[in-house]
């Protein structure tokens, strides 16, 4: 990140603290494309994406029902 990077959420769009690691998530590479994002994979094929702290609660709620 660059001085003057503007970070959005990946899920809703809101702009997130700059330098913020608690709203990175590691997701399956479908589910960062499902959130729209243009992230390139990691390594091992997951996608490190940014979410605030809403739009990570709603995923841990559409994980825990299967969703």
């Amino acid at each position: 990140m660059h001085p003057g990077d503007e970070r959005t959420c990946d899920g809703c769009g809101q702009k997130l603290p700059p330098g913020s690691k608690l709203s990175e998530q590691t997701v399956p590479a479908d589910e960062a494309a499902r959130f729209g994002s243009g992230a390139s994979p990691n390594p091992d094929g997951s996608v490190t994406i940014d979410l605030c702290l809403q739009c990570r609660i709603l995923r841990a709620d559409r994980l825990k029902r299967g969703s």
